[in-house]
Order: structure tokens, then C-alpha cells, then sequence
């Protein structure tokens, strides 16, 4: 879009943000509550919510309800997706939440990764009932940061512990620790399922591993300058391919599933004019 073009948009939108009473560009900080709750707990405007949240650090969906972990509220909220009215506020100290920062959903169930108390809640989905909290040093559970589900096992990346523990969903009994030392394993920050496979990615370590799901033997090791891995943090799966978000990279690096090698990385290139921007993506 042409300058011209960027500025008239500009216009348009001030306007319309003014008319709502809302100052844009103010800040880097996000606006303050634009919708208000009404009688029937609706929330007003385009699925603005806003059900105290505190910190929500994790998201999962299960059915037609969406699940917000709040790592700093020590509680789940629960949401109708398609309208954002709320469900239950699920806290309460039977729940042991300490920092609830992942979740992943396996059947009806529910679980939750507690990064301060190394430890995993299960509840019931539907109800918000408890099950189980899973806990105990043979689980060797050290701030766990990201959950992923394999058939009928839940795996639990344990970020201090440079090691993935490995659950069985229908019982919480431990299936195996996965620890492959700091050149496999540095600080593991996110995993994802691809067919049988799963992938780890390691945040210090710069690097992604792929294990077989239902062993947990080494698959590959995948790490060479040309990924740009720059603390992965994040990993998709789309099809056949891997995708792998780099914090501190500013890029995204797109990887075949099936073989690991690089499909290509996506950079943003941030061109400035006056007070917007736009972004040019390159591979």
C-alpha cells in the first residue's frame, strides 16, 4: 500500500477509535476494558473477554469450551467459545494450582502443568471435577512448561529438568522419564504430535528433537545455522510440516515433519512510515 493509502487508513481509524472513546498508539500497553459484562454474563462487543484473567499463560478447547490457564490467578477459566460467556472459574486449593502454565486435553479429561509446584492436575473437563493431582519425585517433574498427547499418553516437557515425562492419561501412572542430556534436551519450552512422532523443542539448547511417541527413542536431532532455531518456544503442526516459532529470533522456521529438513524461515521485515507499519514477509 502506497503512503497515501496508509494515511487515509490511519485516519479512519482514529476516527473510529475516538468515537469509542479509546486513545490509540498511546502505549505499547494494551487498551483497558472495552466491553462490559452484562446481566445474563454475556460479554458485549466482538468476543472481548475479559473473566479476570491473570497472567493466562496457556490455552486448550475441548468441545465447544476454551480453556484459559491464569499462571498468576493460580485458576482455569472456562468459556463458550463461540460466545466468550463464562462457565466456572475452576481454583481452590484441592487443585494444588502453582503457576498454571500449560494445558492439554486427553478424552473428557483435562490437565494442567504446574510450573512452581512440579506437579500435573487432571480435572474433568465437562464439570471442572477433579481427578487427580499427579506428583512424586519418581515423576522427576521440574517446572514443567508444555503438555502434548500421544494416543493415550500425556507427555510433560520439564523445562529445569532437561527431560520430558511421559503419563498414562486414563491413570496418571508414569510410563517413563525421557532424558537424553543437555545436548539433546537444554531447557525444553514446547512440544507438538505429528503422526507418530514428537517433537521437542529446546529453548537454551537451540533445537528441535523428534522422538518416536510410543518409545521414546531419539528419532533426530535437529539443529544447524541454516533453521535460525534462536529460542524456540513454540511448535504447530500443519499437515506434514513442523512449524517453529523463534522468541528471540523474530522468524518462524517451517520444517517437513516426516524427514526434518528446513522448508524454509519466515522473517518480518518492518518497514516504518510515520506512526504505522508494514510488514513484508521473506523466506
Amino acid at each position: 500500500m502506497k503512503r497515501k493509502g496508509w494515511v487515509l487508513v490511519g485516519v479512519l481509524v482514529l476516527a473510529l477509535l475516538g468515537a469509542q472513546g479509546t486513545t490509540a498508539l498511546a502505549s505499547n500497553r494494551p487498551p483497558g476494558p472495552i466491553a462490559q459484562r452484562s446481566a445474563s454474563h454475556e460479554l458485549t462487543g466482538v468476543h472481548v473477554f475479559g473473566w479476570e484473567f491473570n497472567s493466562p499463560a496457556a490455552l486448550a478447547v475441548s468441545g465447544s469450551d476454551l480453556f484459559v490457564a491464569n499462571s498468576k490467578g493460580n485458576s482455569v477459566t472456562e468459556l463458550i467459545a463461540a460466545t466468550g460467556k463464562l462457565v466456572r472459574m475452576i481454583s481452590g486449593s484441592s487443585y494444588k494450582f502453582d503457576y498454571p502454565y500449560a494445558l492439554a486435553v486427553s478424552g473428557n479429561d483435562l490437565f494442567v502443568a504446574n510450573g512452581s509446584s512440579d506437579s500435573v492436575t487432571e480435572l474433568v473437563a465437562s464439570t471442572g471435577a477433579l481427578v487427580r493431582v499427579i506428583s512424586g519425585s519418581s515423576y522427576e517433574f521440574n517446572s514443567p512448561s508444555a503438555l502434548a498427547v500421544s494416543g493415550n499418553d500425556v507427555f510433560v516437557a520439564n523445562f529445569d529438568g532437561d527431560s520430558v515425562t511421559e503419563l498414562n492419561a486414563a491413570t496418571g501412572a508414569l510410563v517413563r522419564v525421557i532424558s537424553r542430556g543437555s545436548d539433546e534436551f537444554f531447557s525444553p519450552s514446547a512440544l507438538a504430535v505429528s503422526r507418530s512422532d514428537l517433537f521437542v523443542a529446546n529453548a537454551d539448547g537451540y533445537s528441535v528433537t523428534e522422538l518416536a511417541a510410543s518409545t521414546g527413542a531419539l528419532v533426530r536431532w535437529i539443529s544447524r545455522s541454516s533453521y535460525a532455531f534462536k529460542h524456540p518456544s513454540a511448535l504447530a503442526v500443519s499437515g506434514s510440516d513442523l512449524f517453529v516459532a523463534n522468541f528471540d529470533g523474530d522468524s518462524v522456521t517451517e520444517l517437513d515433519a516426516a524427514t526434518g529438513a528446513l522448508v524454509r524461515v519466515l522473517r518480518a521485515r518492518l518497514v516504518a512510515l510515520d506512526s504505522f507499519h508494514e510488514y513484508h514477509t521473506t523466506s
